[in-house]
């Protein structure tokens, strides 16, 4: 029988401890996020091109 074990690196497990943000962090991150596409969210939901339009219905049809 063979027996397998998996250290634990105590430098990535430490990372990883300090990736667990709040929801007002995480609010932010997402609002600053949407801020930097809205721009461009604007001007496709006023103007799709013919391109896009296909590429949500192919999308659709798919699921």
């Amino acid at each position: 029988m063979i027996e397998t074990s998996t250290s634990l690196n105590q430098f990535n497990h430490l990372e990883q401890k300090q990736d667990n943000l709040g929801p007002e962090t995480i609010m932010e991150i997402d609002m600053n996020f949407y801020e930097q596409i809205s721009k461009q969210l604007d001007s496709l939901k006023m103007n799709p091109s013919d391109d896009t339009i296909e590429k949500i219905l192919a999308y659709s049809r798919s699921k």
